[in-house]
């Protein structure tokens, strides 16, 4: 205890004075750690709020069921509700369905409506009466089976809505508007809490007469009797129709779980880009301590001090200086997550799961992590200086020479391991994700950085070597000077550099990436979502597209616009062991006349007749990597009441990011299997003219003026750019956090140069007293400055095309399933790179003024 009372003294006294004699310095480390802690910590609260959200809401919907039955793709018919009912298995069961509603001529969103049968479900499902709307604590089963249309709110809808109970609510569905009573509002708890709060409940009978699903439910959950075994199981399985499946109430969270986690990892890491570049802060901090008390530290040393002391300071002053910076990221941390869990939140559900997260609950484990991280990269950061302060001896207190000796290893020993580090991505880009992470692919990046970190000090050596005598007969001395400094600075600044080597490949492969996803999805966009107008039934998108559109509207939409080419279409949801994709089946020879696929693998000529007859499907990327299927294998599939087998004729590209799609022909479905139905239409005009966009503008107005509200329609130029708007939403995220790793590297010069002006200050002053000029030696600095950036960035750049393609072609196929045309965005980088440069070599001007503060004649009298 006495001992380490000793320390802290000596701590305070030693560095956190100094620390307050310099606090312009520590508080840009501070600032720049903090920063990095708050867009850490932020990023996974707003995920965990997330996924928190859609893990409550899918948990408070399945209940206490065990097992649900469903049909892939349809509706499981009340019909098998006496085969459970007889089975000794079954203990209770619940018929389920759910769709989402739209308040009528009211900008309300979109709500969960549930229906149920009051008496089986309670059950499965805990909710209660808000006891002080004037009920009895009891939910009012009779009256919401026995009144036609009423349903129960929850409290956070009905004050929305401006409802209470006894009131009434119009609502839109696909079949219509209908007037539903207001019976009671529900306690915020138990089935209240599913979607945020945003979530009514009714009927089964009063549900299925309002969508038109007489004699049909979305789902059956089950429980089972105490002791039943996994035969007895099995046996219900098989007694039931072969078109049903039974499933674990789970499945659907699982798939969610999964893809929010693989987004949430992705992001994760590259939040934590800015921790980590903010760590070359840190040590540029400690390591300018360290340089300018090296005579303090040789006094200390010859005091008593042990090297153990001295690397203990300096270890606990990176351990403050994460600290700090994590103190204040706290209070950021709180600016930035409420915009962040908007932006994270609204992504998830364009791109995977719809989530409404309706609180942020900060836990322990959080809160630990956050710390433990910070305190890491910081004490980490202190690390290399500190190590190299052990080395200072007693008799430097009486000597004048280097403020840091040489480094243990020369450049050319660093090669051999740099180049080991960039060769290992290879292997390793090519290993397989553990556990659906692609841990491999993140260590890969790992390496590259170290490599290229490590290479900084040969590449110094050899553009100092290269460059030096030709720029002594154009630029001068100074340049000559510069030049042969670094060359022999050995690889005391090679962290340094690589603070800048990190951000400019950040910033390359990142603009690279974009750029290729972007390009990718517009000629995606362009081919497979060509159309002029697209119809679906109200609401289809958000309702996964399961109510078709009436036999009704289609013979009146097919007659609607013969100047027209329409390309009816059906959407399924369904599920490949345990893998959800999407089967679109189309009109597929319309389709191919107006529009296309980006293909992957399988030749397009061979492929598109055949696909045209219905000979068989194509696969996305995402649903091949997923599974496994590829050009050749057979795909088995139950949809509705039709089992489906089918030969993959090739691979295409699609970007729907809520799981893999397969596409077949409408007109071959109806034949071999059932009439699917329509679930939307697109129309291509065969005048491709100038007024075009008044023709689509005309058939939206005729087709809303038959059929009123009860289809939803977009342009085909708007959902086009309306997705390439989500795109550029879901970078946005990437952006300022990239933005945030440039500041950290520029920062990071202006360290590492006052670090080599502290360095050679008597040196410097030698040469002023010698008749050197102070432009001349401010000159010495502005190009070292100048070699620093040109390494950095050349280093920077050729790191950051292979960051690209592990990204591209690693990361994402590993995390997402997709890859991208793979194309560079030359002009943005040719424009991009120069600021970057011009922005570093601007960060060298504190150094620069630094220099010659003290007179020579002062410094040089003490030797």
């Amino acid at each position: 205890m006495r001992s380490l009372n000793f320390f802290v003294r000596v701590f305070v006294w030693f560095s956190v004075r100094n620390l307050s004699r310099h606090p312009g310095r520590a508080l840009i480390v501070v600032l720049g750690i903090a920063l990095g802690a708050a867009v850490f910590t932020s990023v996974r609260i707003s995920v965990h709020a997330s996924l928190d959200a859609f893990n409550r809401s899918m948990a408070q919907v399945a209940g206490a069921a065990e097992k649900v039955v469903v049909q892939p793709g349809g509706y499981v018919p009340e019909t098998v509700i006496p085969i459970l009912a007889r089975h000794a298995a079954v203990s209770r069961f619940s018929p389920v369905l759910t769709t989402y509603v739209r308040p009528a001529r009211s900008p309300v969103d979109v709500f969960l409506l549930i229906g149920i049968d009051p008496i089986l479900d309670r059950d499965f499902r805990q909710w209660q009466l808000d006891q002080g709307n004037g009920a009895r604590g009891e939910i009012p089963w009779a009256d919401l089976i026995a009144e036609p249309y009423t349903l129960i709110l929850s409290q956070p809808l009905a004050a929305e809505l401006g409802v209470a109970a006894g009131g009434r609510v119009e609502l839109d569905h696909n079949r219509g508007t209908c007037t539903f009573r207001v019976l009671a509002t529900l306690n915020p708890e138990g089935l209240a809490l599913v979607e945020g709060g945003r979530v009514a409940i009714t009927d089964i009978a009063t549900y299925q007469e309002f969508t038109g699903l007489l004699g049909g439910v979305d789902r059956i959950d089950l429980i089972f009797r105490p002791g039943t075994t996994a035969q007895e199981i099995d046996h219900l399985a098989s007694a039931l129709p072969e078109s049903l499946a039974m499933n674990p109430p789970s499945a659907a969270r699982d798939s969610g779980n999964a893809m929010i986690r693989a987004y949430q990892l992705n992001l994760s890491v590259l939040s934590f880009i800015s921790l980590f570049v903010g760590m070359f802060l840190v040590y540029s901090l400690v390591a300018l301590n360290a340089a300018a008390r090296r005579r303090e530290l040789a006094v200390m040393r010859s005091l008593g001090a042990s090297p153990g002391m001295l690397f203990r300071l300096f270890l606990a002053e990176g351990a403050l200086l994460g600290l700090a910076g994590w103190l204040v990221a706290i209070p950021l941390s709180g600016l930035m997550v409420n915009y962040l869990v908007s932006v994270v939140s609204r992504t998830i559900s364009t791109l995977f799961v719809r989530v409404q997260p309706e609180s942020l609950a900060l836990s322990a484990w959080e809160v630990l992590f956050s710390f433990g991280t910070t305190l890491f990269v910081s004490v980490m950061a202190a690390y290399q200086p500190a190590r190299a302060a052990m080395g200072i001896a007693p008799k430097e207190a009486m000597e004048i020479g280097q403020l840091m000796p040489q480094g243990r290893y020369t450049a050319r020993r660093l090669v051999l391991p740099a180049m080991g580090c960039i060769a290992a991505c290879a292997p390793l880009s090519l290993m397989r994700g553990i556990a659906g992470i692609p841990i491999p692919g993140y260590l890969a990046i790992l390496l590259l950085f170290a490599g290229f970190s490590l290479l900084a000090p040969w590449m110094l050596k050899g553009l100092g070597r290269l460059l030096a005598p030709g720029l002594r007969r154009v630029a001068g001395i100074a340049a000559y000077l510069a030049g042969c400094y670094l060359r022999s600075s050995g690889t005391r600044i090679s962290v340094s550099v690589g603070a800048l080597i990190t951000a400019v490949a950040l910033f390359t492969s990142l603009v690279i990436m974009i750029h290729s996803f972007r390009r990718t999805v517009e000629l995606w966009v362009a081919q497979t979502v060509s159309g002029d107008l697209f119809v679906t039934t109200k609401m289809g998108e958000i309702n996964r597209y399961r109510f078709p559109i009436s036999e009704e509207i289609i013979a009146g939409l097919q007659r609607l616009a013969p100047e027209a080419d329409f390309v009816e279409s059906r959407r399924y949801q369904l599920r490949y062991e345990g893998f959800p994709y999407e089967l679109e089946v189309l009109g597929m020879r319309t389709f191919l006349r107006h529009g296309g696929f980006v293909w992957l693998k399988g030749d397009p000529e061979t492929i598109l007749p055949r696909l045209e007859r219905g000979d068989g499907v194509l696969v996305s990327e995402v649903f091949s990597n997923r599974t496994g299927l590829t050009v050749g294998d057979r795909l088995h599939a139950q949809i509705e009441n039709s089992r489906v087998v089918l030969p993959v004729l090739g691979v295409v590209r699609d970007y729907r990011t809520d799981g893999g799609i397969v596409f077949y022909s409408w007109h071959r479905f109806r034949e071999l299997f059932h009439d699917p139905g329509w679930s939307g239409v697109r129309f291509y005009f065969q005048n491709r003219g100038p007024d075009l966009d008044d023709r689509v503008v005309r058939l939206r107005n005729e087709i809303t003026r038959r059929y009123g509200e009860r289809l939803d329609m977009v342009s085909g130029k708007a959902l086009r750019q309306s997705i390439l708007e989500i795109f550029d939403e879901t970078f946005a995220v990437t952006t300022i956090l990239l933005f945030i790793a440039l500041v950290v590297a520029a920062l990071g010069i202006t360290t590492t140069l006052s670090i080599l002006v502290l360095e050679r200050t008597r040196q410097l002053n030698t040469i002023a007293a010698v008749g050197g000029s102070e432009a001349q030696i401010r000159g010495i600095i502005l190009w070292e400055a100048a070699y620093l950036v040109t390494v950095g960035e050349i280093a920077g750049l050729a790191c950051g095309f292979v960051l690209s393609y592990l990204l591209v072609y690693v990361i994402n196929r590993q995390s997402f399933g997709w890859t991208f045309l793979y194309t560079v965005d030359w002009g943005a980088l040719a424009y991009s790179l120069p600021l970057i440069g011009l922005t570093a070599l601007g960060a060298a001007i504190p150094a620069v003024r630094s220099v010659l503060r003290q007179p020579p004649a002062t410094l040089l009298r003490e030797r």
